[in-house]
């Protein structure tokens, strides 16, 4: 599980050095997350994140998206790959598709919410489904650092065992751009 979790953290490291990126640690009553996403080209980004839930397991996920930014819209499409190992009950491996969607309200105030969902068919191992909803305000102390606080359900579906929500709540974080 290590190795896992040194890889995606190394990735993460070698993209942020190598080009300008983002950096998102966020906390809840019983999750921890940090992710990373930097821009490969002014059109298409790329991220990879870990998450630690006390209750319900490990989880990683790597996404690339096509982004679009018209005046305060902002718009990412594409896919995510999502491996979660599960303390109780069969590991999941899905890839999802969805995107996000950013609108400034406010000189230094951001609404984003993001929706992605992975059918049967993008479904592995022992999962069937899976779904992943938020929304979350931003404000930005300035161009290089932001707190934001968020809501959040991911749930896994499951052929042989019952479905599990991996992380439903409210979660608070901070954002440093590099």
């Amino acid at each position: 599980m290590k190795r896992y979790y040194f890889s995606a953290m190394f990735l993460a490291g070698v993209s942020t050095s190598a080009f300008a990126g983002d950096f998102n640690f966020e906390v809840s009553e019983h999750v921890v997350s940090a992710d990373v996403k930097t821009n490969i080209s002014p059109n298409i980004n790329m991220g990879a994140g870990y998450t630690y839930s006390d209750n319900k397991g490990q989880l990683v996920q790597f996404s690339m998206h096509m982004a679009h930014q018209s005046g305060p819209h902002s718009f990412e499409v594409g896919p995510k790959f999502v491996k979660a190992w599960m303390d109780q009950g069969p590991n999941a491996t899905v890839l999802a598709v969805g995107g996000e969607y950013g609108l400034q309200i406010a000189k230094n105030t951001t609404l984003n919410v993001a929706a992605y969902y992975a059918p049967s068919v993008l479904s592995f191992a022992d999962s069937s489904g899976y779904f992943e909803y938020e929304g979350k305000a931003q404000y930005h102390f300035n161009p290089n650092m932001a707190i934001f606080v968020g809501y959040r359900k991911s749930s896994f579906d499951f052929e042989s065992a019952p479905n599990s929500t991996f992380q439903e709540g409210i979660f608070i974080g901070g954002k440093a751009s590099f």
